[in-house]
């Protein structure tokens, strides 16, 4: 991995020690104008479009998309919201090209994330990148390389976790000791609406999205970093390739496994994903827990539960949390500011994810443990 150095926007985003407080950036005019371009508008796309009109000075001045009913809808999306309609684009370059656009906000197939990234960093722009970095070790270093030669651009990648009150609070609880050493986590991620397979079948392609490991279960992996302060060490998995063979033979992608991950200091993490849950709310849903010596806290519902009976359970942060419009303010602020910035994600933990998914889905692969230093060793091609 190239040498990381520190400048004046980018040196926070590009350490691993990157503080997780997210502010107002320092010397951000929030009522500064920002016009911007939209790449890839499917169902995230249209959710993150959604997110920057909700800022009053944010102009969406071009829309790009090789769909043609993707780039129909969100135009419209955007002349409702601000009565001006912007330009339509089925070329990326082009988009790209145009000088008074400063930021890109971009959602497309995993495949594509890292060129179309790299070229928008090269064209001067400002990025908001949908996770994953990228789909192997390659990519990702040769994004953060080409983000240290752009000190003044700024280059966020969505894990909109991290901009969430909740895990935000709740994390700095754990940090503080509230649940004493931290023993382990389970997550869950189960749905019944498989097969998934995404526009044009991406999401069933492995070449494309990198299967589930790198391109869903990446925000899981993020959290228990985050919440770790480390990365796992080991992984052992195993898991189905075939349940929806006849229906989608050309499907490559896992549509059931499990996994446990351990850390260096004992931590382990058992983790679930599947398509195949019966359409039925016992069976389907997503789950993120940690279980501390002195106690456990769930992240979905907020509660925070102690050993010591005579505490009494606490709610951290209730309700729901528009986290994908609060890190696109994020993104904004930054967009904006004069001054360094606290990024929600180091670029070094983003890549970090990608490892992490990486290690999972060689030990589901081959059902048995691996080890991060084979990843990390041995690089990381989609196979």
């Amino acid at each position: 991995m190239p040498p990381i150095q520190l400048n004046r926007r980018r040196f926070l985003s590009c350490s691993a020690a990157a503080g997780f407080a997210l502010t107002q950036a320092k010397g951000a005019d929030s009522t500064r104008p920002v016009r911007i371009g939209m790449i890839g508008l499917g169902n995230r796309g249209t959710t993150l479009l959604r997110a920057c009109l909700d800022d009053p000075n944010v102009t969406v001045a071009a829309v790009a998309d090789l769909d043609l009913k993707n780039r129909v809808r969100a135009a419209g999306i955007v002349e409702k919201a601000r009565k001006e309609k912007p330009e339509a684009l089925e070329s990326i370059d082009r988009l790209l090209e145009r000088s008074e656009i400063e930021a890109v906000v971009v959602a497309l197939p995993c495949d594509l994330h890292a060129n179309v990234y790299e070229r928008a960093l090269k064209a001067g722009k400002h990025v908001y990148a949908e996770k994953p970095l990228g789909l192997t070790l390659e990519e990702c270093d040769r994004l953060i390389a080409e983000s240290v030669r752009h000190p003044e651009q700024a280059l966020h990648v969505g894990f909109q976790r991290r901009s969430n009150p909740r895990y935000r609070d709740a994390i700095a609880a754990i940090h503080r000791g509230d649940l004493g050493e931290l023993l382990s986590g389970s997550a869950t991620l189960a749905s019944s609406n498989g097969p998934i397979s995404g526009h044009d079948g991406w999401l069933g392609s492995r070449a494309r999205s990198g299967d589930w490991m790198v391109e869903q279960a990446v925000h899981v992996w993020d959290v228990y970093h985050w919440l770790t302060r480390g990365v796992p060490m080991k992984a052992y998995g195993r898991g189905r390739r075939d349940v929806f063979r006849k229906s989608q033979p050309d499907r490559d992608v896992t549509d059931t496994y499990q996994a446990m991950l351990q850390w260096s200091d004992g931590f382990s993490l058992e983790f679930s994903q599947t398509w195949i849950a019966p359409a039925d709310d016992a069976f389907t849903g997503a789950a993120t827990r940690v279980v501390g010596a002195d106690g456990g806290f769930d992240f979905a519902t907020g509660a925070m539960t102690f050993r010591d009976r005579s505490q009494p359970r606490q709610v951290v942060q209730p309700g729901n949390h528009a986290d994908t419009a609060l890190s696109i303010a994020a993104f904004m602020n930054a967009v904006r500011s004069k001054e360094p910035v606290e990024v929600p994600v180091s670029l070094a933990m983003a890549r970090a994810a990608t490892v992490t998914g990486l290690m999972v889905r060689k030990a589901v692969d081959e059902n048995r443990v691996v080890m991060r230093a084979e990843v990390e060793r041995n690089g990381s091609a989609v196979s």
